[in-house]
């Protein structure tokens, strides 16, 4: 069967449910609580008075940008990004990984097929998976925008926004792709992929809470921020080029050790 075709399909179940994860809490937050939050501005302000900055800035709450739509979306995509990066190291993980855990390499890379045309085939599909995702995400952001009644004039910089999320996941994409084609066996892709997502949290609360860029160059999911577009019209050039960086040398590596791979002797 075509590898392309069949890491699709062999992915399709888990892959659905975590696009419509995606897209669920999206809605759920930017059209059922969007509005209850901006019409209770006064106890909002009041109840998080109370709480430690330390706190309010780990979980991604900047009260001076909150009661603004960019601001809400800045603060709603800080949960939806962990569970876009999940989604993408574990699509890349299962992918590239798939052959170690049914210990069946053999049987793959002795085919009549390169293996550099068997690891661009792999990665087509992780970068199908995503991107079919993130048109739905986009499309979703669009409807969002226009029903809660904001400039249409600003619709550009909701739809660019939305991209921050394909954007981000591409690079776990290419993380989770170097952890599989490196690591000598992979017991538990979830598993995986989740610490690697709660990772990137981990290092995005700590930017938060310090401010520091050099924590900011090693945190993935600080790398392209909605709010950013909302006021400025881009996201930052020097955080885009350290992602664009990061995701070339991750896929790099992993084409080349997947290339030279040992079929381990039986």
């Amino acid at each position: 069967m075509n590898i392309y075709s069949y890491e699709i399909k062999s992915q399709l179940r888990t892959y659905i449910i975590w696009s419509v994860s995606i897209l669920v809490v999206f809605l759920i937050f930017m059209s059922g609580l969007y509005h209850v939050f901006m019409d209770s501005r006064a106890d909002v302000e009041k109840a998080y008075s109370g709480f430690p900055p330390a706190f309010s800035a780990a979980f991604g709450i900047v009260i001076e940008q909150i009661f603004t739509y960019g601001g809400f979306f800045q603060f709603i995509y800080t949960y939806i990004a962990i569970i876009g990066a999940i989604m993408a190291a574990a699509v890349a993980i299962s992918a590239f990984s798939r052959e170690k855990r049914s210990k069946c390499v053999d049987f793959l890379l002795t085919k009549p097929v390169g293996r550099g045309a068997i690891f661009t085939a792999k990665l087509l599909a992780g970068l199908t998976m995503l991107a079919v995702t993130n048109i739905l995400f986009v499309a979703v952001s669009i409807l969002v925008h226009n029903g809660s009644g904001q400039d249409a004039a600003q619709l550009d910089r909701a739809v660019w926004a939305s991209c921050a999320l394909f954007f981000m996941q591409l690079v776990f994409l290419s993380i989770g792709a170097l952890y599989a084609t490196f690591a000598k066996k992979v017991r538990s892709v979830p598993g995986i992929a989740t610490a690697l997502g709660f990772a990137g949290f981990i290092l995005s609360a700590l930017y938060s809470l310090l401010r520091e860029d050099a924590i900011r160059f090693i945190s993935p999911l600080t790398y392209f921020q909605p709010y950013a577009v909302f006021s400025t019209g881009g996201f930052e050039t020097r955080y885009a080029v350290t992602a664009a960086a990061v995701a070339v040398a991750c896929i790099g590596l992993s084409y080349v050790k997947y290339c030279k791979y040992d079929v381990p002797a039986l």
